[in-house]
């Protein structure tokens, strides 16, 4: 286990100096100046010696493998310098917006949750019946339908038309209602699609006609033994889900004017924030890998056949 840890481990690191060198070079070839930008926004007039000073503070005029340098040096001591919208600096203004997104991401993990064990459960116990049809079918639209699409008609339909929760707003459980379950709707449905195959993949399997054989009951069989050997394979889903939701709740925010770190960067980009681009790039990145590593670490120990395969154990 130890080996399987570090070898992640190691490629983590690796993933990561290439996602942060990735972020930094595409921001900065951009043909809008930072600099320029700033001054236009912040001054009525702004000469062309106030916006090269401007740009030797902010050390846009060294080579940029020095700026990366810099940058990724200051970084790994949590300092990513200050916003050029608020001037404030970006790791506070980053930890106060996290969170409003960690209420939304956390109740939508659990409506996933409940939902792909009942639904997949029961899909999987009455394969082919009627409620397994309408499953596949409101899966596939809920894989298949834009979050954001999505988002505007439960808006349109509960705090419009019927007026059950507000329309924006922000502290309380009311407010956060219709952005979770935006975020759980498609991979709830991913989710229940992959544990129902999981489930009749196991059906067949010999353990279930010993078990069979041996007179135990069907509830005991599904939960004890088929639904036990199904959700390994979801473990690994679920940790992707974990990172993929907080670092893409950007669109769902902005579409409910959620206070989050996803609307924060939306801001961010349009104002031409390069410190808080770069810095939710790399933050986002990190949850996300690390995330990936301990599904596949818990994974890994629930199922160490898989390490032995790999030559880790």
């Amino acid at each position: 286990m130890t080996k399987y840890i570090k070898k992640r481990l190691i490629g983590l690191i690796v993933v990561l100096i290439g996602i942060t060198f990735l972020s930094f070079i595409m921001s900065n070839i951009s043909p809008v100046d930072p600099a320029e930008a700033f001054m236009r926004r912040n001054a009525q007039t702004a000469t062309e010696e106030q916006i090269e000073n401007l740009r030797e503070e902010m050390g846009l005029n060294l080579p940029i493998h020095t700026q990366y340098l810099r940058w990724l040096t200051n970084a790994m001591q949590g300092d990513f310098g200050k916003s050029l919208v608020s001037n404030k600096p970006v790791m506070e203004e980053i930890l106060s917006k996290f969170p409003a997104t960690l209420t939304i991401v956390g109740m939508a993990l659990i409506i996933i949750v409940v939902l792909t064990i009942i639904i997949g459960v029961l899909c999987a116990s009455h394969k082919d019946s009627l409620f397994d049809n309408l499953t596949k079918v409101v899966t596939i639209l809920g894989v298949s339908i834009p979050n954001f699409w999505l988002g505007f008609m439960l808006l349109f339909l509960f705090a419009v038309s019927f007026k059950l929760v507000p329309v924006v707003g922000y502290g309380s459980i009311k407010n956060a209602i219709l952005p979770s379950i935006t975020l759980a709707i498609a991979t709830s449905s991913s989710s229940i699609r992959l544990l129902r195959s999981n489930m009749l993949e196991n059906q067949n399997k010999d353990f279930v006609t010993y078990a069979k054989a041996r007179g135990i009951p069907k509830k005991k069989i599904i939960w004890k033994h088929i639904f036990k050997n199904a959700v390994p394979p979801m473990i690994t889903l679920f940790g992707q889900t974990i990172g993929y939701m907080i670092a893409g709740t950007a669109i769902v925010e902005s579409v409910f004017s959620w206070p989050g770190i996803g609307s924060y960067a939306v801001n961010a980009i349009f104002a031409r924030d390069l410190p808080v681009i770069n810095a939710y790039v790399l933050i986002m990145a990190f949850i996300f890998v690390i995330c990936n590593l301990l599904a596949d670490i818990l994974n890994a120990a629930l199922n160490p056949q898989m390490l032995r395969e790999s030559g880790d154990l």
